[in-house]
């Protein structure tokens, strides 16, 4: 079979895989941002968010989808498979970079195949899909890929400068995933510039050298794409005379840094409810062992374990380096990316490298465990989801009843809608038959930046949000709020909690 007709018939079975891991979301679903979206409309939230946020191209898109006057649904479902779509190009890509100028059995290509697949689709990777945002999220992640192959296999200055010019395009797609670029790059001359002791000292050292200039050249192409990503967001802010308040000081660097050292490891247990509580650990724990058995076993000259180690260090620096410039949205899947490819990626170098016939089916038979549990893991987070956005809707509908009731007993209609922001209540952002707590199955309706929206999809209503003043919330408070709403005249009062 030829290479193309092969990459093609790859392209469509791992799509088909994507689309039945998010085959929830593909048959529309709501997120907390999508009401929003609803309620300010297309061009209000790109320029708002989406502009304010230095994210050109998510604007560019979106102002198509408001002069063509497309559905919202139409918008969510075409992002998202777009997105699809994209990662499913990323996992091709990868593994023709990976086999470049090798010739490997068919089964090991298929086991290649199956680690990079969930090297991209990882279960941090679920949250990304969970916005419309998910195809710049994508396309960050191909345009890091191609400039990683650069920076690896460079032949030329022009090379240099093309993968400088991806990463800037790259992380104006989207700076949360600016890490993936320094571990792809490691990874890739991991598996290039080989460091065996079967080689000589020189050849060890060269490749040593090679693998750190290149991890130091990544980073240096990361630091500067998202410096002039910060540019931009400073310029827009000048123009449209938005704030980013995102973005943070160069000066809270160390207090970020020691916040990041005192609760890193919560993100590897918890994972931020997008995989089982220590689960990632049971993984790695696994992988590590095996991979030390095999080097001492087999008198291993590949430095198996090593590797390994290396790997999981890196992936762990590069999901909280968006995290030194801001805490914002700290625990959250999307910007720890790289903390999810890391499994992918090691076992991808543990099936390329190893060479005892026993272990390879080890490390398959750990691949595919992984990939079994990542896709029930994506599904069942998905259906969560869903039914968030079906106990939102009934909900509302409370809601909607009570509304009526009032207008009818005192002969007034409701037109404005204010939110009070309770602080200390995060816990209750949730509903309390679901499980899997994470920025998926936020209740939209306790969420200030959604609530008003979910409210005005489902009651059809085109209520105003009017800021809280002192005097609506003391008349507020004096009410019964067991329900965390209440009506003072003519406004709507709902109670939003911080998380």
């Amino acid at each position: 079979m030829k290479k193309r007709q092969k990459d093609l018939l790859i392209f469509f079975v791992i799509f088909i895989l994507a689309v039945i891991m998010y085959i929830n979301w593909i048959t529309m679903h709501y997120s907390t941002d999508t009401y929003n979206i609803m309620n300010v409309g297309y061009e209000t939230y790109a320029t708002n968010w989406s502009l304010k946020d230095g994210r050109l191209i998510m604007y560019i898109i979106t102002m198509i989808f408001a002069k063509l006057n497309i559905p919202i649904e139409v918008y969510v479902i075409t992002t998202l498979l777009g997105a699809l779509l994209i990662s499913c190009i990323c996992v091709v890509k990868l593994k023709n970079i990976v086999l470049r100028n090798k010739e490997v059995s068919l089964k090991k290509e298929i086991f290649i195949v199956i680690a990079l697949f969930f090297t991209i689709f990882n279960f941090m990777y679920i949250e990304d899909m969970y916005f419309v945002e998910s195809i710049v999220m994508a396309l960050s992640l191909l345009l890091f890929i191609y400039s990683a192959n650069l920076i690896v296999n460079k032949k030329s200055n022009k090379d240099i400068i093309l993968a400088i010019l991806l990463a800037i395009v790259g992380v104006i797609a989207y700076q949360g995933t600016a890490g993936f670029l320094i571990i792809t790059t490691f990874v890739l001359s991991l598996l290039k510039n080989k460091v065996e002791l079967n080689g000589t000292k020189k050849d060890i050292k060269t490749n040593i050298k090679m693998i750190i200039i290149n991890i130091l050249f990544a980073g240096i192409i990361a630091l500067i794409a998202v410096c002039i990503n910060m540019m931009i967001v400073n310029i827009v802010g000048n123009i449209t005379g938005q704030v980013q308040a995102r973005v943070g000081s160069i000066t809270n660097i160390f207090s970020n840094m020691k916040y990041i050292f005192n609760n890193f490891t919560t993100i590897l247990k918890e994972n931020i409810g997008l995989f089982p509580i220590n689960l990632l650990y049971i993984f790695l724990s696994l992988i590590l062992i095996c991979t030390l058995v095999y080097d001492i076993k087999t008198k291993s000259k590949e430095f198996l374990a090593i590797k390994s180690i290396c790997i999981i260090i890196l992936s762990i620096i590069c999901g909280f380096l968006v995290s030194l410039g801001t805490l914002s949205s700290f625990y959250t899947g999307r910007l720890h990316y790289s903390i999810g490819s890391m499994l992918g990626f090691i076992l991808l170098c543990l099936i390329m490298e190893n060479k005892d016939e026993i272990f390879r089916k080890i490390f398959g038979l750990i691949l595919v465990i992984y990939g079994i549990v990542s896709i029930y893991n994506c599904i069942i987070i998905t259906y969560q989801h869903k039914l968030v956005n079906k106990y939102e809707e009934q909900e509302v509908q409370n809601i909607e009843e009570y509304i009526e009731d009032y207008e009818a007993k005192n002969n007034i209609e409701i037109e404005n809608i204010a939110l009070y922001t309770v602080k200390g209540q995060d816990s209750k952002t949730y509903f309390e038959n679901i499980s899997r707590k994470s920025v998926l199955t936020y209740n939209a309706l306790r969420c200030d930046w959604s609530a008003d929206g979910l409210i005005n999809f489902y009651t059809n209503k085109s209520l105003k949000t009017i800021n809280l003043t002192k005097e609506l919330l003391v008349e507020y408070l004096v009410q019964e709020n067991e329900n965390g709403y209440g009506i003072v005249n003519n406004t709507l009062i709902i109670e939003c909690y911080m998380y």
